[in-house]
């Protein structure tokens, strides 16, 4: 491949500081390897002076994969690793092996669970708020933050700040650290010992970090000490591509290495070999109205137009069908499935396209995985009311319920399994209004007997005070109950049609089946990607279908701020930048029986074509 003019002046840059900022689709990878190879080979640095960094094993791996094909037959000893994998290096140099135990992530969710427990703080969706606790305190570590000025967006502060100082407390005793510390302690290290810091200086004279935009604070501090005072710093990445936030990456550290290498070069990598020219130029349209990025533009290598439509369809029902009809339309005109990818900003979007594909016998295959909705707390419990409706009077079942809204039943009080109605309204005769409560909900129960599933869900919700329960559930646990109410807006969604439990049940139990087949299909066979926009970052694909482009879904509800939403900006403009040939964005006019409005992002793309 013949390098362009900014691609061999990025090259070619030997010594001092280089940002190159390189769009979608503009051969950043080729660049890093050709500038490897031309150190050693034409600027006689030594291959042991060089450290290339990367964000992944898997992007380290074919970094060097490539390299060593460029360079046939000569193992040049460059080190290539993951920033991780440098700071446990530095960290096991400087410590020893047996100093260091990195705790499994498994090991760790244990550890918050017996934490909340021991606070005596429970969550009816547990695996979601360990998972959300792990990501908080990861960003607390991650942003050099004194935990006491940190929010918690979901926990009262006074518990999160006790339950992050627990669990720092209880890996010290056992004696191990999460990947997190790892950063911690390196950066701990090396600012208190200038021995081990210049030595490490020494080692590495030319330092380059590929996807720059993704480093967190933590990991930038410790990359400008290592690269001072030489300066031999080579940054690749691209602010408009800037995702993780919830990491701690910030598009602003980019600009922060331009004041801190204040001499850098900066070669702007804007030919895009990727994708037609319609593509860039709607792509270029939605990013451009963000504020805080380098002012730059993407120029389509391609002359041909390429496809760029939006369809505005009914619902989703309507959605999946016009996606699945452009997907077999794509493969009999000779685009493989796997060249088709459907993204979307949230795994919960892509369930009822998943069971259509299946219907259609079309293959696929899932980079996140699928969400069950049956199993969230807030529909698990109205299938406990329906239960209960069937007939079932098993103990477990009526203790997941009794309170559900507060009925002021005590679990003590129910000594009989299976229940035995007339035996607990007699153990509360002296509670007059408890057995109130008690004659109500086995009057609700009669009443659902009657109804098919959907009138039961709306009776469970609006008569017997269910979403009554989610709204002070979620307000105790600082929790967002629109969420809990969209599962259920959802769950409804599905069983509109259906006549009967049994037949609710018997789908449920499809459902569950078909999740797991696809779990091993994914393993065995090759399909259309299915794929959130983040996990769609890096990779390109022929054709590609935007899912749900209406406000409250991209940008996603929970953006608030400038920053935020700039960040879902990003997100949308990477979703875009994946596709060759055609791009095919879809805006439903309701989702699960509600009126959304198109997405701004659509709002700013001049169109082809609508249809």
């Amino acid at each position: 491949m013949k390098l362009n003019e900014a691609q061999s002046k990025a090259v070619s840059h030997v010594d001092g500081p280089m940002m190159v900022i390189a769009g979608p689709g503009s051969g950043k990878t080729t660049v890093i390897t050709k500038r490897i190879k031309y150190l050693i080979e034409s600027a006689g640095v030594s291959p042991a002076d060089i450290l290339v960094i990367t964000f992944t094993r898997a992007a380290a791996g074919e970094m060097q994969q490539r390299f060593r094909a460029m360079t046939p037959g000569k193992e040049y000893p460059v080190r290539f690793g993951t920033f991780h994998s440098i700071f446990y290096w530095i960290l096991k140099t400087a410590y020893g092996q047996s100093m260091l135990r990195v705790i499994s992530e498994e090991e760790k969710r244990g550890i918050i669970e017996q934490i909340l427990h021991t606070m005596e703080l429970s969550y009816e969706n547990k695996e979601e708020i360990v998972s959300s606790i792990v990501s908080q305190v990861s960003l607390v570590k991650c942003d050099m933050m004194d935990v006491e000025n940190y929010y918690s967006k979901d926990m009262p502060e006074h518990a999160f700040r006790e339950l992050y100082r627990r669990l720092d407390a209880e890996l010290k005793r056992r004696k191990l650290i999460d990947f997190d510390d790892m950063m911690v302690l390196c950066y701990e290290l090396l600012t208190a010992r200038p021995d081990i810091l210049d030595k490490c200086r020494s080692l590495f004279p030319y330092i380059m970090v590929d996807e720059f935009q993704d480093s967190n604070r933590i990991q930038y501090e410790i990359f400008r000490m290592l690269a001072n005072p030489r300066q031999n710093a080579c940054i690749v990445g691209d602010d408009d591509q800037s995702v993780y936030g919830f990491r701690g990456a910030r598009p602003e550290i980019m600009q922060q290495f331009r004041k801190d290498f204040s001499s850098c070069e900066i070669v702007y990598l804007g030919e895009n070999y990727r994708s037609d020219y319609r593509i860039v130029q709607a792509a270029t349209q939605v990013i451009e109205k963000n504020q805080t990025r380098y002012k730059k533009q993407l120029k389509a290598v391609s002359k041909e137009p390429g496809i760029v439509q939006m369809h505005t369809v009914k619902d989703e029902a309507e959605e999946n069908e016009c996606i699945i009809r452009r997907i077999r339309e794509q493969y009999q005109a000779g685009i493989a499935y796997e060249k088709q990818a459907v993204l979307y900003r949230t795994n919960l979007q892509p369930r009822r396209l998943a069971y259509k594909l299946n219907q259609y016998n079309i293959p696929y295959t899932l980079s996140d995985a699928l969400p069950n909705l049956f199993d969230h707390f807030a529909v698990r419990y109205v299938l406990d009311y329906m239960r209960i409706a069937m007939g079932d009077t098993s103990r477990a079942t009526f203790l997941r319920i009794i309170n559900k809204p507060s009925r002021y039943i005590s679990r003590d009080a129910l000594l009989e399994d299976p229940v035995d109605y007339d035996k607990l309204r007699f153990r509360l005769r002296n509670k007059e209004s408890v057995v109130e409560n008690l004659d109500k909900l086995m009057a609700d129960v009669k009443m659902l007997r009657k109804l098919r599933p959907y009138p039961a869900l709306n009776f469970i919700r609006n008569f017997i005070g269910y979403d009554t329960y989610i709204k002070d559930y979620a307000e105790y646990r600082q929790l967002d109950a629109s969420e809990m109410y969209e599962v259920l807006d959802e769950f409804g969604y599905m069983i509109k049609d259906m006549e009967s439990y049994a037949e609710l049940f018997t789908f449920i139990d499809e459902y569950k089946e078909q999740l797991a087949r696809q779990q091993e299909k994914n393993r065995m066979r090759k399909g259309v990607n299915l794929m959130t926009m983040h996990s769609a970052k890096g990779l390109e694909f022929d054709t590609v279908y935007i899912l749900d482009a209406v406000e409250e879904i991209t940008p996603y509800k929970k953006a608030k701020t400038a920053a935020e939403l700039e960040e879902e900006r990003r997100m949308f403009y990477v979703a875009m930048t994946r596709a060759r040939h055609a791009m095919h964005i879809y805006v439903p006019r309701t989702i699960a029986g509600k009126a959304k409005d198109k997405s701004r992002f659509v709002e700013d793309i001049t169109w082809q074509k609508e249809s």
